[in-house]
């Protein structure tokens, strides 16, 4: 049996012990955060501290691929979320009333997803790590132990040293290791970092809580021109309606006040029915959240051995469109395979590691930076009062434009948008489906210009003024 510590008690740190637990490693679990998991659901979401996680009472989503793996590998989990209050919740709810088209599909349970909010969803992995692992709160980890040769033996604390086979860095997007790594004399990843400049303003809501009948609410994220409206469903019959501008425009810091906020809400038809419900807490805000990748592996090799990095700590992104927890749950995976084939050999368990990473990870972190550059090239052009650059053509993108272009009339389109937004496939993949580029191309071509459902930038800034 290894001896396995993971520096991180959040989602993904304690997602990664389960898995590497269950292949009968010994598995301790090291979180700064002194206060103890929540004795009741209740509690978790009452008032929890987590500091160490800035996003922990944001706007948060599991994707409905999110859930099926955790149905798949961790089910407990599952089990006890939907014990808690967290309904199902499938994205065809929203299905466009202008589709007459309603008949169901084969496969339309994969747009289905628990709706949670992250105190909630972190509250049913530690209840389920602890009765498997050995999770230690109030831990302050203060470097790396080594062998002398760039290889990790376990790690330095406040007031003393833990020895291990294995070290795993799940401590988020401002993970220390690089400092850690230098102070050991081993190289710095090799980072690649975007500042793209979102802010967020949110707020939770309370609905009634059961489900039976929906609210007309729709949820998902909408685009605006200077800044985009985020709504989405959580447990016990709260919502949560998350405004994201762009932090250089000064002019919408006022956002942040509630009654800015309400006055945008209220401008935005689809979205204004949530102020009918009742407000749970102030404002949320949150900035200065960068895209960033720190792989410890380059074309030269392993910077360091015996230590590998999982979830943001590997790459971070702008978490409005909700994927962050689903990515880490794949690299989870990926890094308990890694683990399970490699133990014995730390070069080879780094080189495997990093090799499953960029196969199976690494395209959704591409494709989530992709999205997250295009939406702000489209802000910064709204804000400066000129019209977006247009992207070069291209097939791909092309599908993806003929895709929201017919989505709002056409069962089809509107599954192929689930399926690109809840990470279920890529665009590659709908334009590798026979006949479907042509179908959306067509009803694409047929479809009048969109209404404009909110304020523009001009409306905006007059309201706030």
């Amino acid at each position: 049996m290894s001896r396995v510590i993971v520096v991180g008690g959040g989602l993904i740190g304690l997602a990664t012990s389960l898995l590497i637990a269950r292949q009968g490693h010994d598995v301790t679990v090291l979180e700064r955060d002194a206060e103890p998991r929540p004795a009741t659901p209740e509690q978790a979401i009452g008032d929890w501290a987590r500091p160490g996680v800035m996003q922990f009472r944001l706007v948060n989503f599991l994707m409905p691929r999110g859930r099926q793996l955790l149905d798949e590998h961790l089910p407990e989990v599952t089990a006890l979320l939907a014990a808690s209050g967290a309904p199902d919740y499938n994205g065809l709810r929203n299905l466009p009333r202008n589709i007459t088209d309603r008949a169901p599909r084969p496969g339309d349970e994969r747009f289905g997803t628990l709706a949670t909010r992250r105190q909630l969803l972190e509250y049913a992995m530690a209840t389920v790590a602890e009765s498997a692992v050995d999770v230690r709160r109030g831990v302050h980890v203060t470097g790396l132990l080594t062998d002398g040769h760039r290889r990790v033996t376990g790690v330095e604390l406040a007031g003393g040293e833990l020895p291990a086979d294995l070290v795993i860095d799940a401590s988020g997007r401002r993970s220390p290791l690089p400092g850690w790594l230098a102070a050991i004399g081993a190289a710095a990843p090799a980072e690649e970092s975007e500042e793209l400049g979102f802010a967020y303003y949110g707020r939770v809501f309370q609905g009634p809580p059961s489900t039976a009948a929906p609210l007309p609410i729709p949820a998902g994220l909408f685009h605006y021109d200077c800044y985009s409206m985020l709504v989405l469903p959580a447990d016990n019959g709260t919502w949560n309606a998350t405004i994201v501008t762009s932090s250089r425009d000064h002019a919408l810091r006022d956002l942040r006040e509630e009654a800015n906020f309400t006055k945008l809400l209220s401008a935005c038809p689809m979205h204004a029915p949530i102020l009918g419900l009742a407000p749970l807490g102030g404002m949320m805000a949150a900035a200065g959240i960068s895209d960033r990748l720190r792989p410890l592996v380059s074309s030269t090799g392993p910077a360091v051995t015996g230590v590998l990095t999982v979830g943001d700590s590997w790459a971070c992104t702008n978490p409005s469109l909700g994927r962050g927890i689903t990515v880490g749950l794949m690299h989870a995976l990926v890094t308990a395979e890694a683990v399970g084939g490699s133990l014995d050999d730390p070069a080879a368990l780094a080189v495997e590691h990093d090799r499953l990473t960029r196969e199976r990870v690494l395209p959704w972190y591409q494709a989530t930076t992709q999205i997250d550059r295009q939406r702000a090239a489209q802000v910064a052009a709204a804000i400066e009062g000129r019209p977006p650059a247009p992207a070069p053509p291209n097939p791909v993108g092309q599908v993806m434009q003929d895709v929201t272009a017919s989505m709002m009339a056409d069962a089809d389109a509107f599954r192929a948008f689930l399926e690109l937004t809840f990470m279920l496939a890529f665009p590659q993949d709908l334009l590798a489906r026979d006949g479907f580029a042509d179908h959306v191309r067509t009803v694409a071509a047929a479809q009048p210009p969109p209404p404009q459902l909110g304020p523009t930038r001009q409306e905006l800034l007059a309201m706030l003024s």
